[in-house]
């Protein structure tokens, strides 16, 4: 019996969607990738139009195998592959392996075999419910050489650089190292902000303000300092310290009146459904997810959950996509669902639809939405993990939010004058009043509500408190998942398949860390390779040429250009220099004296570096092999379980998964342990050590709530 052969990438996409199609149909799982550039050569031919050479992975075999045993009853093979150009890239690899002529041995030899594919569909979707894979049965296509190009010059050209340019490292600072076209631009973007941190001065201001009141009313209010005399008061705010002495004694003798008073209504509208990059940033910021985590259990509530009464089914759409795009049908449930779960007044006219601006966005994609509208997270809360739930629960809050009518405010100023007898002060007060939730009845946003008292114009009022406080400016924060994938996607570079892989890269090769904070802080040989990089080869970390090449690469699946001639551009000039720079750079020692001599043979050891950090080794390697861990680092500060009675200090340690840490020198002795950076004081309140955060300090026992915060003197976008 003949049938209809469905090939997609994983089991369980499989499994989902072989509960929405007919008899007729057979859906079987590739397992991912089916061919590759072989790992152990370039595989790139550069002297005949960059011709890739592809290999079949042994771990693809078993599946190609049962693919092509399946493929014998098949009358038409449909390719269901993800409908990003990756997914068309697996898509056009599945019917060159696949072909009845080729052996497996990934060579391209002949079979002798008049045997031909059986006719070939190529289906996309969105989404992976019935109704969506009904459409994309009734309306295939042929597979799209234009996103297959696209992805392979983006393999291409990542592959020249990689294996081109980390043997260069290897020759010049030390083996192990790698460098990567996109990967490297990342590294450069956290070096670079670690260098302004360092270079950073804190300057100290102050701000004045007054806490008032009306006559006979016990109810007081706050205003700030913003005016002396026709003068703004200067940001951050006044640096001279006799000078804000000067003003808060003059305040002391002020009469304070209103001034001008404005009241007006505004509205917050909600933000637009998530794409990758603002999925992954909120995820972070609301959950605590890493860009990695996200795109894993995204993928899952894609690919399909068990769902009582409805079996498998994909909860989510597509969730690697730039687009703000919506259907017409998702925006009429959400509508319906707003108007009977939450209220005829949250209801909008009219769906609200938001323009996509993220370059080489493909219009075609959809945001990432529930599936069904209607399916609120509690209802299927049963059936997924913790995780899952979060993620669902957020993804869909997003969406219904981004239909709904926006909040409606109040808000207040007021002027309020100080006249001294030798200059007038200009405070302003400000109160803002939520006079309908709107969409934050279902996405929570913080507003803090500010209520003035009834004033008039030309009132007095009377100060119960003038006080200046200090501030000290704090420098840029360090990039965390959040901020960089946003970076990346405001500098156009890299795309929603990549940025997660990005950030991991980076951390896998040791370049960069996460500090207690999970912000990304620069390794030493991070530090190097970003220098060594930076210096010889500027245009591989440069953004603007970065950016570029991502432009011409949505050119290519777009069409208007060919994919040769784009890698030829690059590669040519770049091969020119990496041949000048191997004859002209000179060899970066890493190595310092370790102050020692090695047990075994007598010689000086060296401190050396290692994919995973620094370590003593013997200096007549290799004749001797002796190597020993670095001594951890000890911060001055006595152990807070033994340093008393027994001398423990606190050092810095090193988890399995290179996580730093904080520990006694004494352990196993003693099992002291915080992720945290003990700052060597005591609690104020529970006398328990003190721990560093971000901005200032904390208890760190569980049981107790005290912390000091600093001011930051600027707000920062990145959180």
């Amino acid at each position: 019996m003949f049938m209809k052969l469905i090939i997609v990438e994983s089991p369980t996409k499989a499994r989902t969607i072989g509960k929405f199609v007919g008899k007729e149909f057979v859906v079987e799982s590739s397992f991912g990738h089916v061919r590759d550039l072989a790992s152990s050569s370039l595989s790139v031919d550069v002297e005949h139009d960059f011709a890739p050479k592809y290999v079949i992975p042994k771990k693809a075999l078993p599946a190609i195998k049962r693919l092509k045993e399946k493929l014998k009853n098949t009358e038409t093979l449909i390719l269901a592959t993800d409908e990003d150009r990756e997914g068309e890239a697996i898509a056009w690899h599945l019917t060159k392996v696949l072909d009845p002529a080729k052996t497996l041995n990934g060579r391209g030899k002949k079979n002798k075999t008049t045997a031909t594919l059986p006719k070939t569909e190529r289906i996309v979707f969105h989404e992976i419910t019935k109704r969506a894979i009904e459409e994309a049965l009734a309306h295939p296509r042929n597979i799209n050489m234009r996103l297959v190009d696209a992805q392979q010059a983006r393999r291409i050209l990542d592959r020249l650089v990689g294996y081109k340019l980390s043997p260069f490292l290897w020759k010049k600072v030390m083996r192990g190292l790698s460098a990567g076209r996109v990967q490297s631009v990342a590294l450069r973007l956290i070096v670079k902000r670690e260098k302004e941190i360092e270079a950073f001065v804190a300057q100290t201001y102050w701000s004045i303000s007054a806490t008032l009141t009306k006559e006979r009313e016990k109810t007081t209010f706050s205003a700030d300092l913003a005016r002396i005399g026709k003068n703004a008061v200067p940001k951050p705010g006044l640096t001279d310290k006799p000078q804000v002495h000067g003003i808060t004694e003059a305040l002391k003798n002020a009469t304070w009146h209103v001034a001008a008073l404005e009241q007006k209504a505004t509205e917050r509208a909600p933000l637009p459904p998530f794409t990758t990059s603002t999925l992954q940033q909120a995820a972070w910021q609301r959950l605590g997810f890493s860009a990695k985590k996200t795109m894993m259990v995204a993928q899952q509530l894609y690919e399909g959950m068990e769902v009582a009464g409805e079996g498998s089914t994909g909860l989510i759409t597509y969730m690697r996509t730039d687009s703000f795009h919506v259907a017409e049908s998702a925006l009429a449930d959400a509508s319906t669902y707003i108007a009977d779960a939450i209220g005829e007044r949250y209801k909008l006219p009219r769906p609200r639809r938001f323009k996509t601006s993220a370059k080489g966005a493909q219009e075609a994609h959809e945001a990432i939405r529930p599936t069904v509208p209607a399916r609120a997270p509690e209802t299927i809360k049963a059936n997924l993990s913790r995780d899952q739930f979060r993620l669902y629960d957020l993804i869909w809050r997003r969406f219904i939010a981004s239909q709904m009518q926006p909040a409606l405010f109040e808000t207040a100023s007021a002027a309020i004058l100080a006249d001294t007898a030798d200059e007038q002060y200009t405070f302003r007060a400000r109160g803002i009043q939520e006079r309908f939730d709107g969409f934050t009845r279902i996405w929570q946003i913080k507003t803090e509500e500010v209520v003035l008292p009834k004033l008039q114009k030309g009132e007095e009022v009377f100060p119960e408190r003038v006080a200046a406080e200090e501030h000290e400016t704090q420098p840029p924060a360090r990039y965390t998942d959040a901020s960089l994938v946003k970076s990346l996607e405001q500098f156009g570079i890299g795309r929603p398949s990549t940025y997660a892989s990005i950030i991991s890269v980076i951390q896998e090769r040791n370049y960069a860390e996460k500090n207690q904070d999970k912000r990304f802080i620069p390794t030493e040989i991070g530090r190097t390779v970003d220098d060594m990089l930076t210096k010889h080869f500027p245009s591989i970390v440069d953004v603007d040429f970065t950016a570029h090449i991502e432009e011409e690469l949505d050119e290519i699946a777009e069409g208007k250009k060919e994919w040769q001639p784009v890698i030829k551009t690059f590669y040519e000039p770049f091969a020119i220099l990496l041949a000048q720079k191997y004859e002209t750079v000179e060899k970066k020692d890493l190595t310092e004296p370790a102050g020692e001599n090695c047990e075994q043979c007598g010689k000086p050891m060296l401190i050396k570096h290692g994919r995973f950090g620094k370590f003593i080794a013997c200096s007549g390697f290799p004749d001797c092999k002796n190597t020993k861990p670095l001594p951890p680092k000890e911060l001055g500060i006595a152990c807070p379980a033994c340093g008393a009675a027994e001398g423990g200090k606190v050092v810095e340690r090193r988890g399995k998964k290179g996580r730093t840490f904080y520990g006694c020198s004494r352990y196993p002795s003693c099992n002291f342990a915080t992720w945290k950076k003990p700052t060597g004081a005591l609690c104020p309140e529970c006398n328990a050590p003190l721990v560093e955060e971000r901005a200032g300090e904390s208890c760190s026992s569980k049981t107790c709530g005290w912390r000091k915060t600093k001011v930051r003197a600027e707000k920062n976008n990145e959180k």
